[in-house]
C-alpha cells in the first residue's frame, strides 16, 4: 500500500539527517523506498507466536501435528488454506511468516521430483538392451560394458608380503569333513536361482577385469542378451516372441543345470506374457498379423516384446524380493507372508526417499558374491565331471590349473557360439521338433534341484572343483580390483570392525591358520574375510545364513539394485507394465508364504505339480526342511509333501464320438468331484460324485420331485423375464437429450438374476439397501456360489486348486447353517413361528422355499445330506448360468452373428411355443460356439486306450485325469454337419453340452428356459448394441491345456476372473 502524502512529509521531519552524499537513509535508497521509510525490524518467533489469535494458533498447531506425523494431508479441512489466511494476517516484517513462507515453498517443493525422474512416451517406456537410459538423466549409468565402481576407498597400505592365494584356499577355504547341509534346509534351486541373480549384475570381461559385461540392473539381460547383437540371438521379430526355450547368455548356458533350468522358466513366462498382450489387446492398436504392413509388423513386434520384457522383469524382481529374499531372510520359518517393498514411494517428514535414480555395481559386491561354499554335492560333480570332461589326462581335481580352467571355456563356449542361440541344449537334452525342451525332464532337473540340498557356507566350505575359481578370485580382487581390506568394508557398511581374529571366527584352527597369513585381523583381505567369517544363526530373520558381512551387504545391495532400478520402482506401473500386467505382477499364490515362484512353475511345467505341492509351494528349501517349517507352522495337513509326477498331463477326448464313449465307460472313467463335495459340505456326498446308479438314482429321484415343482419351466420364464426387464430399468444409463441408453449388462443383470433366482429358492437372507439386516449380499452370494462350483466341478488345473479349496471351504459354511437352519424349522409349530417372525425380512421365506425345504424333509434322508444336497443343486446354477448368458449376449452381438442376431429379435418379440423352442435352439446352438463349460473331467481307474473317433486310438495311463473336451466335439463335422453354422433347430438330443447318461445334468431343465428368457429380453431392446469403447467388448486371457482354450475375464482392476464381469451394451428408449 502507498503511504500517504501526509505520512510521508511527516516521517520526513521527523527523520535524523543522514550522513551519505545524497541525504537519504538506507531504506529510502533502496529499491521501492519512499521518503521516511525505516529499516524494517524483524520480530521475534516467540513475540509472534504469542501474538497469534486462537484461530491462528489452531491452524498452526494443526499443521506441525500432520507434517510431524509424516500423514497425508486432509485438504478438506483447508489446512493449507488456513495457514495461508495465518501468513496474509502477520506484518510483514514477522520471523515467524518468513520461516513458515520459506518452509511453505520448500513442502510445494517436495511434492515434485527433481528432476524428474522418468519422461513420458516410448522413448522412457522400454528397456535399452544394454541397460542404459535406465536414468534418463544419467543415461550411461550402469549401462552393460561399463568400468565396476568402487564404493570403498582402499586406506590401509598392504606389504609386499601377501599370502600365496592357493595357500589362503588351503587353509581357510578347502572343502574338509563331511558333507554340511545348509543349516536353514536352503537347496540347489534356491542356490541356482542365485547364480541367475549374480550373473544378471556380474559378468566380469574375460579379457579386461574392469569391465562388467552386463549391466547393474535385474533385467533379465541372461534372458534378452546385454548388447542388441545378443538380443538378436532370441527374438523371432514376430508378435514380440522370443524363440522356444531361448537364452542369450551363453554364460548361463555353461552354469550347472539347475540354473539353467531356471532361467528357461523366465524364457517361457515370456512367450506367456507376449500372447495374452496380444489377446487382450489392451488399447486396441494390435492388428492381425497377416494383415499388417512391414512398418507395422515392427512397431507391433517390439512394442509386445518390449512390454513383455518389462512384466517378466517384472515377475523376476518380484521372485527376488517375494521368494529368494524372504528365504535369505527365513520369513516362511517365521510364518509369515511379509516381505519388503524396495521400489516403494517412501516419505520421511515429507520428503521423498530418492528411487529409480540408477545403479553402477562395484568391485566389492563382485567380490562379495562368489558363494562356492554353498555348491551342492551334485553341482560339485557336475562341475568335476565338466573339468575331468575338457581335460581327461587330469590325475586329480586338486591339480586344476588356469591352463586347464581356460580349456574347460574354451571346451563349453565353442560350441555355443557357433550355433544359434534357439539350437543351445545342456545336460545331454535335446529339443523337440518345437524347438523345446521336454516338460518332464526339465521338472525333473527341478525337482532334484529342490531335493538337494546346498552345502553350509563358512571357512572350509569352497569344493576343490572350484579351487581354481577361488585363486583366480583373490587374484583379481587382489592385483586388479585392489580392493579395501574386510575392516574397511565393515567400515563402510557401518558395522563394528572386528579387533581381533577371534571375533571374525570362534574356530581355533581358522583363526591360528589366518593369523599365520596376515598377522594382524587390518592386514585381513576382503576376500578370504567374507568367505571364511563366521556365519550367521538359522532364526527367523537370517535364513541364508552366510557370513556376518555377507548378509548385511546382500540387504543393501537388493535394495540398491531394486529401489535404484526405475523401471522397478518410479516405473513399476501400468504405463510400463499395462493394466493387466501390474495387476498380474500383484497376483499372490496361496500357500506360497507370499512367494511368486510358483505361478512360473505351474506355467512353464503344468503337468509337473499337484496344486497343494509343498514342492512347488516352497520350492527353496529341502522337503525335509519343508516339513519342518509346515509341522511347526501347523499347516502341515494343507499340504502335498510327496514328489509329484512329472507326467501328469491332462489327456483331451475331442470327438462327439470319443466323449460319449468315455461318459459311458464309468468303470474305466470315474468322477472325481466327491473330495472336493465332501471339503464343501462337511464329509458328505453328492449325487454326482457316484458313479453306481444304485446310490445315484434313487437320490436323483428324491431331489428331482422337490427342485421341480408342477410348471417349473413357465415359473422360471416368469421370474427370469420380470427380473431382467426390472434391472435393466433400474441400472440403464441416461444420455442427455437422447433417447440413447446404456447399461452393464454383465455386473447388473446377467450376473445377478440367477442369485436373485437361488436366494428365493432357498429362502437365503440376502443383504440388500431394502433389508440391510441380510446375512449375505448378492455380489458376495454369487461369488461364494461360483467357488463352489468350481472346486467341486472343475479343479483339474493345479495353479488353482489351493484357491478353489480355501475359498470354497470359507464359503460352504454359511450356507450350511442357513441350509441347516431352514431344514431344521421346515414343518410343525417351529416353522409356523419363524414364519410369523421372519414376515417382511430379509428372511422371509417364499412359497417355493417352503415346499422345497417340506419334500426334502419327507425324503427321510439325514439332514446332513440334505444341506450337501441344497448347496451341490445350487453352485452350477451360480457358475453355469451367469456367465453362459454373458457369452451368449456376447456371441450375438459379434460380427459374423447379424442374421442370427436379426432372427433372435423377432422370436424376441413372439409369445409361442414355437418361438420359446426356437429360442432355446440358439441358447444351445450358441453354447456350441461359446460355451461356458470346456469340458468335463474323469480319472482313468487303469491303462486304457480309447478309440477318440477321427482322431484314432488315445492311450491314457492310470490315474491320468481326462477331459471330455465337450466345447471342442461342439464343432465336431461329423456330428453337427456344417458346425461354423448356427441351426437352432438341431434335436436337443444331438447335444452332450451338459453331459450324457447317468451324470447328466441335474438342472438341465433350468438351463434353455432362463437363457431364452435372458435372450428375449435382452434383445428385445430396441437397437440393442455394443457398447462404445473397451468396455463394450470382453477382454480376456487363453490358457490352453488339453488340447481345448480356457478363458480368463479381466475385471474391473485388469485382474483375471474365470468368469466375465462386465460387458456394456446400449439401445435406444
Amino acid at each position: 500500500m502507498t503511504p500517504s502524502p501526509f505520512r510521508s512529509l511527516f516521517g520526513t521531519i521527523k527523520k535524523k539527517p543522514a550522513k551519505t552524499p545524497d541525504g537519504e537513509t538506507d531504506a529510502e535508497a533502496a529499491p521501492g523506498g519512499q521518503p521516511g521509510a525505516q529499516t524494517p525490524v524483524k520480530t521475534s518467533v516467540l513475540h509472534d507466536l504469542t501474538h497469534l489469535n486462537l484461530k491462528e494458533a489452531e491452524a498452526l498447531g494443526q499443521a506441525l501435528t500432520t507434517i510431524v506425523r509424516g500423514k497425508p494431508l486432509d485438504d478438506k479441512k483447508l489446512l493449507l488454506e488456513h495457514g495461508v489466511a495465518m501468513l496474509q494476517s502477520l506484518p510483514l516484517n514477522s520471523s515467524l511468516s518468513q520461516d513458515i513462507s520459506n518452509d511453505f515453498i520448500a513442502m510445494l517443493y517436495s511434492d515434485l521430483p527433481h528432476p524428474p525422474p522418468t519422461r513420458a512416451g516410448p522413448v522412457s517406456r522400454y528397456r535399452e538392451n544394454d541397460g542404459s537410459n535406465n536414468n534418463p538423466w544419467v543415461p550411461e549409468l550402469g549401462k552393460a560394458g561399463s568400468p565396476y565402481s568402487r564404493s570403498v576407498p582402499p586406506l590401509k597400505p598392504k606389504g609386499p608380503n601377501l599370502p600365496d592365494p592357493e595357500l589362503v584356499y588351503d587353509l581357510l577355504l578347502k572343502r574338509t569333513g563331511p558333507f554340511r547341509e545348509h543349516p536353514s534346509g536352503l537347496n540347489r534351486l534356491f542356490f541356482s536361482f542365485a547364480t541367475m541373480v549374480i550373473h544378471e549384475c556380474f559378468q566380469t570381461s574375460r579379457t579386461d577385469a574392469w569391465i562388467n559385461e552386463t549391466s547393474s540392473y535385474v533385467d533379465l539381460s541372461t534372458i534378452y542378451g546385454n548388447t542388441g547383437v545378443e538380443q538378436k540371438r532370441v527374438r523371432t521379430y514376430q508378435n514380440g516372441l522370443i524363440f522356444p526355450d531361448s537364452v542369450a547368455s551363453e554364460r548361463i548356458m555353461m552354469m550347472p543345470p539347475g540354473v539353467v533350468a531356471v532361467a528357461l522358466l523366465f524364457s517361457r513366462n515370456h512367450n506367456t506374457i507376449a500372447n495374452n498382450l496380444l489377446t487382450i489387446n489392451e488399447d486396441g492398436k494390435y492388428g492381425a498379423w497377416d494383415k499388417l504392413n512391414d512398418k507395422q509388423k515392427a512397431w507391433q513386434d517390439e512394442d509386445i516384446f518390449q512390454l513383455s520384457r518389462n512384466i517378466n522383469v517384472g515377475f523376476f524382481a518380484t521372485v527376488v524380493l517375494h521368494d529368494y529374499v524372504a528365504a535369505i531372510l527365513n520369513t516362511p520359518r517365521a510364518n509369515s507372508t511379509w516381505s519388503l517393498d524396495l521400489g516403494a514411494e517412501i516419505k520421511q517428514l515429507g520428503t521423498r526417499v530418492d528411487r529409480g535414480r540408477g545403479n553402477l555395481c562395484s568391485v566389492e559386491f563382485a567380490v562379495l558374491y562368489h558363494w562356492h561354499a554353498a555348491l551342492s554335492a551334485a553341482d560339485d560333480a557336475w562341475m568335476t565331471y565338466v573339468i575331468k570332461d575338457a581335460d581327461p589326462e587330469l590325475k586329480s581335481i586338486d591339480d586344476v590349473n588356469f591352463d586347464v580352467f581356460k580349456k574347460v571355456i574354451h571346451n563349453a563356449v565353442g560350441p555355443l557360439l557357433s550355433t544359434e542361440a534357439k539350437t543351445w541344449t545342456f545336460n545331454g537334452l535335446k529339443r523337440g521338433a518345437d524347438g523345446r525342451f521336454s516338460d518332464f525332464e526339465l521338472a525333473e532337473i527341478i525337482k532334484g534341484c529342490i531335493e538337494e540340498p546346498a552345502h553350509a557356507f563358512g571357512a572350509h566350505s569352497s569344493p576343490a572343483s572350484l579351487k581354481i575359481v577361488e585363486i583366480m578370485g583373490m587374484l583379481q580382487a587382489r592385483e586388479q580390483f585392489n580392493v579395501c581390506t574386510m575392516n574397511e568394508f565393515r567400515k563402510y557398511l557401518n558395522l563394528q570392525e572386528y579387533a581381533s581374529f577371534d571375533e571374525w571366527n570362534p574356530d581355533k584352527e581358522t583363526v591360528r591358520a589366518a593369523e599365520l597369513l596376515y598377522g594382524h585381523i587390518d592386514n585381513l583381505e576382503l576376500y578370504p574375510g567374507l568367505m571364511a567369517e563366521c556365519t550367521k544363526p538359522a532364526i527367523p530373520g537370517s535364513g541364508v545364513c552366510p557370513g556376518q558381512t555377507t548378509g548385511r551387504g546382500i540387504l543393501d545391495d537388493a535394495v540398491a539394485l531394486v529401489r535404484g532400478d526405475r523401471f522397478l520402482s518410479y516405473d513399476l506401473n501400468s504405463s510400463t507394465l499395462t493394466n493387466w500386467g501390474l495387476s498380474k505382477l500383484s497376483t499372490v499364490v496361496p500357500g506360497a508364504y507370499g512367494g511368486i515362484l510358483p505361478h512360473l512353475l505351474f506355467n512353464a511345467l503344468p503337468a509337473a505339480w499337484t496344486g497343494t505341492s509343498s514342492y512347488v509351494l516352497l520350492p527353496f528349501y529341502t522337503p525335509k526342511a519343508t516339513k519342518e517349517i509346515l509341522t511347526t507352522n501347523k499347516v502341515v495337513e494343507l499340504y502335498d509333501l510327496e514328489r509329484p509326477a512329472s507326467d501328469l498331463e491332462i489327456i483331451g477326448i475331442h470327438t462327439h464320438e470319443g466323449c460319449k464313449l468315455v461318459f459311458e465307460d464309468r468303470e474305466n472313467f470315474a468322477v472325481l468331484y466327491q473330495k472336493a463335495i465332501r471339503d464343501c459340505t462337511d464329509g458328505h456326498d453328492f449325487l454326482i460324485g457316484w458313479d453306481d446308479a444304485a446310490r445315484h438314482d434313487p437320490r436323483s429321484a428324491i431331489l428331482h420331485k422337490a427342485f421341480f415343482e408342477a410348471g417349473f419351466e413357465e415359473n422360471v420364464t416368469k421370474f427370469w423375464s420380470a427380473n431382467i426387464s426390472r434391472l435393466i430399468s433400474e441400472h440403464s444409463l441416461k444420455y442427455s437429450n437422447s433417447t440413447r441408453r446404456s447399461i452393464d449388462i454383465v455386473r447388473d443383470v446377467t450376473n445377478v438374476v440367477p442369485i436373485l433366482w437361488l436366494a428365493e429358492r432357498f429362502a437365503i437372507p440376502l443383504k440388500t439397501r431394502e433389508n440391510p439386516h441380510g446375512v449375505i449380499s448378492v455380489p458376495d452370494l454369487f461369488m461364494s456360489y461360483l467357488v463352489l462350483f468350481m472346486y467341486q466341478s472343475f479343479n483339474v488345473l493345479p495353479a488353482n486348486e489351493w484357491t478353489l479349496r480355501d475359498g470354497a471351504r470359507k464359503a460352504a459354511v454359511p450356507l450350511r447353517e442357513i441350509f441347516g437352519a431352514h431344514l431344521k424349522t421346515a414343518s410343525g409349530v417351529t416353522s409356523e413361528i419363524v414364519d410369523w417372525l421372519a414376515k417382511g425380512t430379509a428372511y422371509e421365506v417364499s412359497a417355493d422355499a417352503k415346499r422345497l425345504y417340506k419334500e426334502l424333509l419327507q425324503s427321510k434322508v439325514p439332514i446332513g445330506d440334505l444341506v450337501g444336497d441344497c448347496i451341490g443343486i445350487g453352485a452350477p446354477v451360480a457358475g453355469n448360468i451367469t456367465q453362459q448368458a454373458s457369452l451368449l449376449i456376447d456371441l450375438y452381438l459379434s460380427e459374423g452373428y447379424e442374421e442370427y442376431k436379426a432372427r433372435i429379435i423377432e422370436l424376441a418379440h413372439l409369445d409361442t411355443p414355437e418361438a420359446e423352442r426356437e429360442l432355446q435352439g440358439f441358447v444351445f446352438e450358441g453354447m456350441r460356439h461359446a460355451g461356458v463349460v470346456p469340458g468335463l473331467p474323469r480319472i482313468a481307474t487303469k491303462d486304457i486306450t480309447i478309440e477318440d473317433g477321427v482322431r484314432g486310438p488315445v492311450s491314457i495311463k492310470k490315474g491320468h485325469t481326462v477331459l471330455i473336451a465337450t466345447s471342442v466335439a461342439a464343432m465336431d463335422p461329423k456330428q453337427f454337419p456344417n458346425p461354423e453354422k448356427l441351426d437352432p433347430h438341431r434335436p436337443l438330443e444331438d447335444y452332450i453340452l451338459l453331459g450324457n447318461g447317468l451324470h447328466y445334468c441335474f438342472g438341465a431343465r433350468l438351463v434353455g428356459t432362463s437363457l431364452a428368457a435372458t435372450l428375449r429380453e435382452v434383445f428385445k431392446l430396441k437397437n440393442v448394441r455394443r457398447g462404445v469403447g473397451r468396455g463394450g467388448s470382453f477382454a480376456r486371457v487363453e490358457e490352453e491345456f488339453a488340447g481345448v482354450k480356457l478363458a480368463k475375464y479381466l475385471d474391473a482392476n485388469a485382474a483375471e476372473t474365470p468368469i466375465p464381469t462386465t460387458l456394456t451394451i446400449e439401445y435406444d428408449a
